[in-house]
Order: structure tokens, then C-alpha cells, then sequence
């Protein structure tokens, strides 16, 4: 009951929910269905910035002091265009977007999600790159961060909506990738045990997510909770912006906790 106004608050709030999960599904919906239309399943890996001509390597772009290149990784079954919006915005920021359709609609194991990966980036000679995750794919970037950093590939990583201490109805999914993510997996539990990196990643989740719950806590990593319901459209919030822009700028990282 609210004192000030002597009405009860759990219904409001139950259909504030409801309301926000339907709108994080049509949201995917929406990303899945304009990745198809706009070819952007299996197309370009190298955005170069807004207004900047071509792709340049990774060396290239250091050597004419260009911003972060930021690799974007999305989560399970969702294909590179997936987070194009955000693409889009980082560029419009000055930094060249690698995005990796090799990985489908990600649905390999984790190891091997990280080896394609790691292979494509090898490629674009890309190092101390800025990984910015959604999902499954903060796994596949705290992976690439540990088990290939003598290669120097990834330097930070921010992660959205990533089960980083698994999701607790997983092993319950319909399919073997999604029941892949239950508490207690072998390589979930290798990537816990592994705590050197984690000042370099920030996680962040939702006040409300319906598929991860409250499961993106990382120890030792910066954490952040946005006041924001849903899984998917978490990418597409004002509140998540704010957050990349401080953590491009490397204002936000390390130890900690913060809620929003």
C-alpha cells in the first residue's frame, strides 16, 4: 500500500512488467526480422566510422589515432545484425564496429563460438579491441579475454544481459544451446573460477529481465542494474547509451557496484 496516496503499488508494478515484456519481444522480433529484410545475416564485418572511407586494420586505425575498435558480439540466435542500432551509433561516435557473421546465429558451444571468433579477428589483425556483448556473447568475450590473452585480442568488455552465473531454468529449455547455460556447466564454471579479468568487465543488467533474471552479476567486475524490463530491449534504451558513452570514455570499470 503507498501511504501517500493510499493506493496498492504491486498491481501497477505487475502490469508495468507485463506491458515490458511484451515489448521486449516484439523487439526482438523486430531485430530478427529487419536482419533478414536488410541482408545483414551474413553480410559486412568491418564498418568503418561515420563518414570514414573503407575498413582499416587494427594497426592502421591506431597509427591515425582513431577511437577504440569496438567488436560487437550478440547472443544466442541472434545473428550480427541483431544489434545493428547500436552498430550504428558507435560509428555515428567515431569508432570502426567489427561485427562477425561467421558466427551465425550463434549457436556453437561457447569454446568453439570463441575460436571463430578469435580466428576472424586474428584476420583483421584487431587487438586490445572493446568488446561490447549481449547475452551469450559476454561468455564468448570473458572466454576470449582469458583463454587467448597471450594474443592480446580483447582489452574490456561490457556485457548486457549476460548469465554470468548461469540461468537458473536453462537446463529446462527446448533446445541443447539454450539448456547449455545452467548453473553448475563445466564451462560456466571454468569462466567463474577465472577472476583475473574481470576488473575489465562491466556488466550490466536489467531491473527485469524474464530469460536471466538477476544472474549477470560478476564478482569483481563493475557491475550496473538500469531500470529497465526485458532481456532485448535493454540495447535499444536511452539508459544503456549513457552507459557505453562512459565506458568508451573508460570513465566506468573496474571493481564496484552501481545500480540504477
Amino acid at each position: 500500500m503507498d501511504a501517500a496516496t493510499g493506493t496498492t503499488t504491486a498491481p501497477r508494478e505487475a502490469l508495468a512488467v507485463a506491458g515490458g515484456v511484451v515489448l521486449d519481444w516484439a523487439y526482438a522480433l523486430w531485430r530478427q526480422v529487419a536482419s533478414i529484410a536488410q541482408g545483414r545475416v551474413t553480410t559486412t564485418t568491418v564498418h568503418p566510422p561515420a563518414g570514414a572511407p573503407g575498413g582499416a586494420s587494427g594497426n592502421e586505425s591506431s597509427a591515425r589515432g582513431a577511437k577504440d575498435d569496438v567488436v560487437l558480439i550478440p547472443g544466442i540466435y541472434e545473428p550480427a545484425g541483431f544489434m545493428d542500432p547500436l552498430r550504428r551509433w558507435l560509428q555515428e561516435r567515431g569508432h570502426r564496429v567489427v561485427v562477425l557473421p561467421e558466427l551465425g546465429y550463434n549457436r556453437r558451444t561457447i569454446p568453439a563460438t570463441a575460436e571463430v571468433a578469435a580466428a576472424r579477428l586474428r584476420e583483421l589483425g584487431v587487438r586490445d579491441a572493446v568488446v561490447i556483448a549481449h547475452s551469450k556473447g559476454g561468455l564468448v568475450g570473458k572466454l576470449l579475454m582469458t583463454a587467448y590473452t597471450h594474443e592480446g585480442l580483447v582489452a574490456r568488455m561490457l556485457a548486457i544481459g549476460t548469465p554470468f552465473e548461469g540461468a537458473r531454468y536453462s537446463r529446462f529449455a527446448p533446445t541443447r544451446p539454450l539448456r547449455s547455460f545452467y548453473p553448475g556447466h563445466p564451462v560456466l564454471g571454468s569462466l567463474a573460477k577465472n577472476l583475473v579479468v574481470n576488473a575489465r568487465i562491466v556488466s550490466v543488467g536489467a531491473r527485469f529481465d524474464p530469460l536471466v533474471g538477476r544472474s549477470t552479476r560478476l564478482e569483481g567486475g563493475h557491475n550496473i542494474v538500469l531500470p529497465v524490463i526485458g532481456h532485448f530491449w535493454i540495447l535499444a534504451s536511452p539508459e544503456l547509451r549513457a552507459v557505453v558513452d562512459d565506458f568508451l570514455q573508460d570513465e566506468v570499470g573496474g571493481s564496484g557496484e552501481q545500480a540504477g
